[in-house]
């Protein structure tokens, strides 16, 4: 490592050399777009749809994962910046450390992810580089490449790998085309991604230690869609030492918002406890507490329905698990759990 004149230490980012020239491929891929963000979002759809995780973890390069159509998250983010910079854009691949629901309590794994220009201006240039980028194995000869500082008023951070899906049980499973991983905001960002460059966290002067993003709780950012925001959520966590979060499901944001839930992954027996949200469509609410169930269209209902919130008391008897479950009435016959507590 070497510091700069202004006492800062310059990142040495390794970039597998490539035999291809990405231009046409890139070109065909942003068809119709002309902005760099558009261009980012095309680039980060193909490769949602057209590239699997790697299972055998032997695949970390752009050359091998066009050709074999699948890699790691390094392979992910190489070709990522291998497509984008033939288009002239400016984007860095950051290193660190992620963490995925399965393992957000032990495993925190080193990790790749994408930050990118979304305007079409050239960063303002810096007294010192940021980030000396050259080819593996080519260290002593390659033209090497220094950023001048990426603009971070104009960045967005891009998650391409998890786009993709996950792996469960040794197997990759393709995602529904997961647009949360686009554009995510810092503040959701830093529950998942701890980079090696504190400024890539993006959070202005507020920096995170990496003894706080261990303490953090797992949150998606997908979770915006249920109404929380994430600047709170962050705020509450790194003031109260908290990393207790009840368990929550994706993908029924356009069905109800929270507006007020207990913070924690476990209730107690007999203590009674509100949850009151705000449908957003026509569907159902249940608690389900073992054979307990609460629904919200039964006769004599505990819900109290204001016009616009439904809000419910109640107090669990039986351990094990406590549920809102939601059952969609233009879809579905069953109830879905949208929220779970442990008691």
């Amino acid at each position: 490592m070497k510091k700069s004149s202004a006492s800062t230490t310059i990142q040495l980012h390794l970039v597998s050399p490539t035999k291809y020239d990405w231009t046409n491929v890139a070109n065909a891929i942003v068809k119709g777009c002309y902005m760099p963000y558009d261009k980012a979002r095309a680039i980060y759809v193909w490769l949602a749809e057209h590239i699997q995780y790697d299972t055998s973890y032997t695949i970390y390069d752009a050359d091998t994962a066009w050709k074999k159509g699948k890699g790691v998250c390094q392979a992910y983010c190489e070709l990522f910046y291998r497509l984008s910079s033939a288009l002239g854009m400016d984007v860095r691949i950051i290193s660190g450390h992620g963490r995925g629901r399965e393992n957000s309590k032990k495993g925190i794994e080193n990790h790749c992810w994408i930050v990118v220009n979304k305007d079409p201006y050239p960063a303002k240039p810096t007294p010192f580089p940021e980030v000396i980028i050259y080819e593996k194995g080519q260290e002593e000869t390659a033209n090497i490449q220094i950023t001048k500082g990426l603009n971070r008023s104009n960045a967005i951070l891009i998650e391409p790998t998890w786009a993709a899906g996950m792996v469960e049980n040794g197997k990759f499973v393709k995602s529904d085309h997961n647009m949360s991983w686009f554009d995510v905001d810092p503040c959701w960002m830093i529950f998942t991604h701890y980079p090696k460059n504190p400024l890539d966290q993006m959070l202005g002067n507020f920096m995170l230690s990496f003894e706080d993003y261990k303490r953090l709780p797992y949150l998606h950012p997908s979770y915006a869609e249920y109404g929380f925001e994430s600047t709170d959520l962050l705020s509450y966590f790194i003031h109260t030492g908290s990393c207790d979060f009840p368990k929550i499901y994706p993908n029924f944001g356009n069905n109800l918002e929270f507006v007020d839930i207990p913070i924690a992954s476990r209730l107690l027996p007999n203590k009674q406890y509100n949850i009151c949200v705000m449908k957003k469509s026509n569907c159902h609410l249940a608690i389900v507490n073992g054979k307990d169930f609460m629904l919200d269209d039964e006769p004599g209902t505990k819900w109290i329905n204001d016009g616009t919130k439904w809000t419910v008391t109640f107090t669990p008897k039986r351990r094990g698990t406590l549920s809102l479950s939601i059952r969609d009435n233009e879809k579905d016959t069953l109830y879905h759990s949208i929220l779970e507590y442990k008691l």
